[in-house]
């Protein structure tokens, strides 16, 4: 008998679908976070997908809601465990992942103002852009160091159109 991967079942009730972003100023070299007022920490913007939401709509409306920044999706070449198109597949191709955190890198421009009133009534976050070189050493936790920093370095890598 093959041996048998690692496992998981999760219901409805155990597990929450969050999106958030890695907005970027490719153009500035900078990253946009958010402090929380209330504990210090530095985070990118992210939160709870709604019902029937795309992830990448639940992205970029946490990013607003959170930020009062609007910003747009970048197309990113990253390598990914993602089925894909019939056309593009090798049998050396991995078939099928399942996503329960998503990020995406966005475009931001970090001259822009904030609108204000855009987070709902629990939320205190200040919005604030970081240098490339910064992200790093200033966000809270290791988890969204290594996404920052891996998104960051695709621009510098030249795999991101902006």
């Amino acid at each position: 008998m093959a041996a048998v991967a690692e496992r998981s079942l999760f219901f409805a009730n155990g597990f929450v679908i969050s999106c958030g972003t890695v907005s970027l100023d490719v153009v500035r070299a900078k990253v946009l976070l958010i402090r929380c007022r209330r504990t210090g920490e530095y985070l990118p913007p992210k939160g709870r997908k709604d019902l029937g939401e795309s992830l990448e709509h639940a992205a970029t409306r946490e990013t607003f809601e959170e930020t009062g920044i609007p910003v747009q999706l970048l197309p990113v070449n990253l390598e990914t465990l993602a089925t894909l198109p019939p056309s593009m597949q090798g049998d050396d191709r991995p078939r099928a992942v399942t996503e329960l955190l998503c990020r995406f890198s966005e475009g931001g421009d970090s001259a822009s103002i904030p609108d204000e009133g855009t987070q709902v009534e629990d939320e205190d976050f200040e919005p604030i852009w970081v240098g490339f070189d910064e992200v790093g050493a200033i966000l809270s936790y290791d988890d969204d160091r290594r996404i920052a920093n891996e998104a960051a370095g695709a621009v510098q890598r030249g795999q991101t159109v902006a």
